[in-house]
């Protein structure tokens, strides 16, 4: 085997503790009398986040599969999936380090529920009898030699990532057909169901969805002029980004969907840009 090769991980324990766990996503479980607490439920909306993308049989590299509901769900429709998660040995996370917060306190702190979060992974991908496979890796230091993959998955990381442009063309130089971006459009509410009641949100909802627009990120731990407590998040990025970025690198045929999903209980506005492949990857030069 070449040394940059991947190793694939295993499951670091063949008893994991549910009080061990914390579930990213909420989630049913064989063996379970109820689903999993979690921060997000994507169970009705799940074919939106994912941009209707057909799975069958079909090759997936996702990066950052939390507590692993995305990686069972794109399994239960046919996906082969290999995922991509830091090690909790040695890579850390991508914290803003600003000065007015000890930072570094608080990348030990998202390390530290990392390591609760690759639990509750393991524990549902017994349960659930999963074939996936998981490469621990930080996107920058991706192992060159890991193969093509038809489809590849970005969902609500990009955000979390000093240089999302080289976690974008990281993942597309291992991408055959089609790639999917999952983002936020507003991380605050959902502006889509009340537009009927205020005008001024009508126009601030229709500014943010209407197309054509610029390809914009903004530095999210100072928008708008403040300053945020969540130093973990980096950018507010536009679909328009992802395309334009996409594009550069192969993928010149996209589409753009916006949904609603629920954090917490409460509904977000999201989209989903799915690009697909228009340059021959031996055309491209991602070295």
């Amino acid at each position: 085997m070449k040394n940059n090769s991947p190793i694939f991980a295993k499951p670091p324990s063949d008893n994991i503790l549910l009080e061990d766990c914390q579930f990213y996503h909420v989630q049913d479980i064989p063996g379970l009398s109820e689903p999993t607490k979690g921060s997000f439920d994507l169970r009705k909306g799940v074919n939106e986040y994912l941009g209707c993308v057909d799975f069958l049989n079909k090759t997936v590299l996702e990066l950052g599969p939390a507590s692993g509901y995305i990686t069972f769900y794109m399994e239960s429709l046919g996906g082969k999936v290999t995922c991509i998660d830091l090690s909790t040995e040695k890579d850390s996370w991508d914290i803003v380090p600003d000065c007015h917060h000890n930072w570094k306190i608080k990348g030990r702190y998202h390390m530290n529920n990392l390591k609760k979060v690759q639990n509750a992974f393991w524990y549902a991908y017994k349960a659930l009898n999963s074939k996936a496979k998981v490469i621990y890796s930080h996107i920058n230091n991706l192992p060159v030699d890991i193969g093509m993959y038809d489809v590849s998955l970005m969902s609500l990381v990009l955000l979390h990532l000093q240089n999302p442009f080289k976690a974008i063309q990281n993942m597309l130089r291992h991408t055959k057909e089609k790639a999917i971006v999952v983002e936020f459009v507003n991380r605050t509410g959902v502006l889509s169901i009340k537009t009927k009641k205020n005008f001024k949100n009508l126009l601030q909802y229709l500014k943010q969805i209407i197309s054509p627009r610029l390809p914009i990120i903004e530095f999210y731990p100072k928008l708008n002029g403040n300053r945020h407590a969540e130093i973990d998040t980096w950018w507010k990025i536009s679909p328009e980004y992802i395309v334009n970025i996409a594009s550069i690198l192969g993928f010149e045929k996209s589409s753009i969907n916006y949904h609603v999903q629920y954090h917490n209980g409460h509904p977000l506005d999201m989209f989903t840009v799915v690009c697909e492949r228009t340059v021959p990857i031996e055309n491209c030069n991602y070295n």
